[in-house]
């Protein structure tokens, strides 16, 4: 998406209205690129003192960071005063750029958004070419905190009383859009908290799991959800209030026997035939098994807690709170009665089903039911027949509403009440959900960690567990568990680096690459295996071999420069720091497992030397 304007065009008008040095974002690393090449085709270079100022910046960083001696760009900025800045560049060549803005040598940076945010850049004027930025594969508009982080890079501290921000006509660029970023207000930060494999173990290691949810309860995520749950309450309250004229009448739950009774009436009048694959009476009471149904059992009563369906068995089943706060699984068909009588309670997503305040609210309940409880009449279909229609008009005399004096009122008001009650039921449960979210996310993670036996039953630490809490980083899980399948035992540095430049690169963006060797391939071959089958606990990641052969040549051949290994791809150079420098990462993490897997972590020693040389060395 290039400019409506030539940047030649551009920068000229800018330095004539006096509106230099200025940020021009762009929407790619590309048009940053092909910007500078239509400056290097032109001839209008820079006064001789400016281009000798601009040199003398330049050996001073050169001096420090001497991979960038050689930068194509070089002349460029130093005889035009325009550079560019994007992610693939080397961050020694970004460093250099921002060197020569801060000191006022350049009059213009052509940049693609990541520029906005994270460094101090600013200037006298932005120059906004575009109302979309691209993530992932499609491109979105930019959101208002966006447009106003790449507006605010305009005016600078201590030399401009103001700061300009222009937008270019384009054909691609939508006013609205930018008119909205520049006049709203942000869109709220939005937590990305995420609790990890690592996370969950060096917390384990540190407090008993009973200390762990008031510590994720102080967090800026659970604060958030707590924030949506308030508004949901608020919304609830105001339910309530509504249903409060559709309270218990002749019958408790008269919502639900009308539902049954006019379901049962719509069936006498259309005689619809419906096949179901329980037998008839078993199918006839799951609509009524809801939690807090009170039911009747071989021995005694009870109260459902929920309705599933059993895998062994394909059967339907219950989950029943018996008298005493026994919880019990028993088969729909064991239910001998079905009561016109349901307790709320506050539902969980783990057993008992129900919090523990619930559990014994419902004992307590259960224990104080009266003998003689009224029992719901179940309009019972056969399979094979048609049902005859004296005995659905048998049934339909079994329900009290032909005759009850508050049928009218029922019939009148049953689609707002039922409307109303599944609102809050849906608010109840999503409120609960959003309360017990973040501790709900962290007891799944104890749970697979339990299942691998990273954690003991009891959630402490196995011997596994205490060397794994060490990898914190991303796919921890697979990386443990290829250490624990040993897979690196005789794995040279080379193969080792490969594999871990596979699992820390998160890019699919498309180049060419160089070969990666038979012994990389059938290494990685191995990894991706296991990654599919921990894909339910564990995104796999996309372990591409390409840039894992790119690792490869690197650390296996200790004369290949730098200049020469961007000659082995189409990757750029930033990108290739960027892949090197998170493998580094992961290499150290292996590295720390020196007590546990002295092998491996001397493996991995080798390997950071190998890839700690040239520009990788400049940097920390």
């Amino acid at each position: 998406m290039p400019p409506s304007i030539h940047p030649v065009d551009l920068i000229t008008a800018l330095r004539q209205k006096h509106l230099t040095p200025a940020i021009v974002f762009l929407t790619s690393r590309r048009a940053c690129d092909e910007a500078m090449q239509a400056f290097e085709r032109d001839q209008a270079l820079l006064p001789p003192a400016r281009q000798r100022a601009i040199a003398a910046v330049l050996d001073q960083v050169i001096a420090q960071f001497p991979s960038i001696a050689d930068h194509p760009l070089l002349e460029t900025v130093k005889q035009i005063g325009v550079a560019a800045h994007h992610a693939g560049h080397l961050p020694s060549w970004k460093i250099a750029v921002e060197e020569l803005m801060r000191q006022g040598c350049l009059d213009a940076v052509f940049a693609t958004t990541t520029l906005a945010a994270g460094v101090d850049f600013p200037a006298r004027t932005v120059v906004l070419t575009q109302s979309s930025v691209r993530k992932t594969k499609d491109f979105t508009d930019l959101t208002i905190g966006e447009i106003q982080q790449l507006a605010g890079r305009a005016g600078r501290r201590g030399k401009d009383m103001v700061g300009f921000a222009i937008v270019t006509p384009s054909p691609y660029i939508d006013l609205s859009v930018i008119t909205k970023g520049l006049t709203g207000h942000p869109e709220p930060i939005d937590s990305q908290f995420v609790i990890t494999y690592p996370m969950v173990l060096n917390l384990l290691k540190a407090h008993p799991l009973e200390q762990i949810q008031p510590i994720l309860a102080k967090s800026f995520a659970q604060f958030q959800l707590n924030q949506r749950a308030e508004t949901l309450e608020q919304k609830l309250d105001v339910l309530h209030e509504l249903m409060q004229p559709y309270g218990p009448r002749v019958c408790t739950d008269w919502i639900t026997q009308w539902q049954i009774f006019d379901h049962a009436r719509k069936q006498k009048a259309h005689r619809a035939h419906i096949r179901r694959k329980e037998p008839p009476e078993l199918a006839a009471r799951l609509h009524f098994l809801t939690p807090g149904r009170v039911v009747g059992l071989t021995r005694g009563r009870g109260v459902v807690l929920r309705q599933y369906r059993s895998r062994g068995q394909r059967s339907p089943m219950v989950t029943v709170l018996r008298p005493g706060g026994a919880v019990t699984e028993c088969p729909v068909a064991s239910i001998t009665q079905v009561f016109d009588r349901v307790f709320e309670f506050e539902e969980a997503p783990v057993y008992p089903w129900c919090t523990p305040k619930s559990l014994d609210d419902l004992s307590r309940q259960l224990e104080e039911l009266p003998a003689r409880i009224p029992i719901l009449p179940i309009l019972v279909h056969d399979e094979q027949e048609s049902i005859p229609e004296s005995a659905i008009a048998q049934t339909l005399d079994d329900f009290p509403c032909p005759t009850c004096p508050s049928r009218p009122a029922c019939q009148k008001d049953h689609a707002t009440a039922l409307r109303l009650r599944q609102d809050i039921q849906r608010h109840t449960k999503a409120i609960q959900a959003l309360r017990t979210s973040l501790w709900h996310r962290f007891q799944a993670k104890v749970e697979v960690l339990q299942q691998f036996g990273y954690l003991t039953p009891t959630a402490h630490l196995t011997e596994d567990g205490e060397w794994a809490r060490l990898i914190r980083i991303d796919h921890s899980l697979l990386i443990t568990e290829l250490i624990r399948a040993e897979a690196f035992t005789g794995a040279d540095p080379q193969l080792l680096a490969g594999v871990m430049a596979s699992i820390a690169h998160d890019d699919d963006r498309p180049g060419a690459f160089p070969r990666a060797s038979p012994g990389l391939s059938s290494l990685l071959w191995q990894v991706r295996r296991l990654a599919e089958t921990l894909a339910p606990h564990e995104d796999p990641p996309l372990l591409r071999a390409d840039v894992a052969a790119l690792t490869e040549k690197w650390v296996g051949d200790p004369t290949l420069t730098w200049i020469g290994l961007c000659k082995m791809t189409t990757m750029a150079e930033g990108d290739i720091y960027r892949l090197l420098a998170r493998t580094l990462e992961y290499l150290s993490q292996l590295h720390t497992l020196k007590a546990t897997h002295p092998g491996l972590a001397e493996t991995a020693d080798r390997a950071i030397a190998a890839l700690r040389r040239g520009v990788l060395e400049e940097l920390p």
